[in-house]
């Protein structure tokens, strides 16, 4: 009984342990952050900052199961980051250089081990700077944004005007169960469990 109680519990809660989930369709779902990730890393090329952000918002994709999504941004990178091996520019708190999981590239790199040389369950990934949507404004009249070198793990703020790749990112999982149907799946793994019992009662 123990252990069909196991296989149900398993059943039902299977992505428990999970990071990095191929949805198919090209999204990849990262169920740490709830975010979901274009499983191709360079769809619009290299571009400057403003440029990016622009086409990150109005990048559509479709899946073969679950529809339309047109609510895709550039990731965020968290500040300050008190992660990261760089603590302090211009007398204020932040987070650059590396070791860096605060930002969503940076969990990318540094938890989920993805990179260039180390892709994974994505394609085309470039071994070269990808925008962050995090502007850093600091000292800059807001002329610079943050950046994640995704094989050097290094992240930092360069001009809006550079050329630099990006990366669709959404938040939540294009495959998500709704609450309701999670709790009947629940419950009928309940109900299953309790007619065994009682059968070998």
């Amino acid at each position: 009984m123990k252990r069909i109680l196991g296989i149900l519990l398993l059943f039902v809660f299977a992505s428990a342990d999970a990071a990095l989930i191929d949805r198919g369709s090209g999204f990849i779902y990262d169920d740490v952050l709830d975010i979901t990730w274009t499983q191709d890393a360079n769809i619009n090329g290299s571009d400057t900052w403003t440029n990016q952000v622009a086409w990150a918002a109005g990048y559509s994709l479709t899946h073969s199961v679950y529809g339309t999504f047109d609510d895709w941004r550039l990731p965020t990178t968290t500040q300050p980051d008190p992660t990261c091996s760089g603590q302090t520019s211009h007398t204020i708190p932040q987070g650059w250089g590396v070791n860096c999981t605060g930002s969503e590239m940076g969990h990318l790199f540094n938890v989920d081990g993805i990179s260039a040389s180390s892709p994974d369950l994505f394609t085309n990934v470039q071994s070269n700077y990808y925008w962050s949507g995090t502007e850093f404004a600091i000292g800059t009249s807001g002329a610079s944004a943050w950046w994640f070198h995704i094989d050097l793990g290094a992240q930092n703020a360069s001009s809006k005007d550079l050329n630099y790749s990006a990366w669709a990112v959404l938040d939540g999982d294009v495959a998500a169960v709704p609450v309701p149907a999670a709790v009947w799946l629940f419950g009928s793994a309940l109900g299953l469990l309790g007619w065994m019992r009682r059968k070998t009662a």
